[in-house]
């Protein structure tokens, strides 16, 4: 099902509303990762903290603002710019955050964690823009706003040693990289994917508000969350594709039977 099979949600205050929303999002994640790439370089005390809570919030605007660009059938805003912002977003704000923080270990190690980091999502976006990301059910690769909240979650946790983040950069690098395919959730929601966005929403909000002492805990909940979507996530795409591919099929049937 479609957002354009949604009947109530056509109605032009409605679409013209969704794309106002969907514009305010999208630009407040750009203003979000501007501000973090100045404060990467002042570098605050508890600058980690507050590098995973912009990152949180980057991407519930970049989910929300894709499904307002969906609604308001705003094809332009949902590819170019969204697509743009989250190069921002998702790519060279964490990429010059992550560069920056290794490289207090090793300078060398520092600029290849950030340009592998950048490299990947870059690909990966270009790869997603390729495609017809309005209309396919799954992502080939993994999104670069969750390989984001991976890194948003390993920063928080302290005593990290900087060989594991790196480490962690490229593991989560090639997954992006990858042709592995995972839900993208795009279309009107089943109820299973409703409690699925529900659940991680409510996570992913409550790393973004709670204090810095209490985020670890909604961590531990994201992570459970994201080994979850890594593991039943394939299969569960390759079903979606299926089932679009048996659509018109099935309905082609069904109209020959009635006649």
């Amino acid at each position: 099902m479609e957002w354009k099979d949604v009947t109530f949600l056509q109605k032009n205050w409605i679409k013209k509303t969704a794309w106002i929303l969907a514009n305010f999002l999208t630009f407040s994640s750009l203003i979000l990762a501007i501000i973090g790439i100045v404060f990467t370089f002042i570098n605050p005390t508890d600058f980690n903290f507050w590098f995973a809570k912009i990152i949180a919030l980057c991407s519930i605007f970049d989910f929300a603002d894709g499904k307002l660009a969906r609604i308001s059938d705003s094809k332009k805003l949902a590819v170019d710019i969204d697509t743009i912002v989250d190069s921002f977003a998702f790519g060279i704000f964490p990429a010059i955050y992550l560069g920056y923080t290794v490289a207090s270990w090793n300078i060398v190690a520092g600029i290849f964690t950030g340009l592998v980091y950048l490299g990947a999502v870059w690909f990966r976006l270009y790869r997603f823009v390729k495609r017809d990301p309005l209309y396919t059910p799954y992502f080939n690769g993994l999104p670069s706003p969750f390989a984001g909240m991976v890194v948003a979650c390993l920063v928080i946790f302290p005593d990290v040693e900087h060989w594991v983040i790196m480490l962690s950069t490229v593991i989560i690098s090639g997954f992006m990289l990858s042709k592995i395919p995972f839900p993208s959730f795009k279309g009107v929601p089943t109820k299973f994917e409703m409690f699925w966005i529900i659940s991680t929403t409510i996570f992913v909000v409550l790393f973004a508000v709670l204090p810095f002492n209490w985020m670890v805990y909604s961590a531990y909940g994201i992570a459970v969350l994201m080994i979850i979507y890594l593991i039943v996530g394939p299969g569960y795409a390759m079903k979606l594709d299926e089932k679009l591919e048996l659509g018109p099929k099935v309905d082609t049937e069904e109209m020959k039977s009635k006649k």
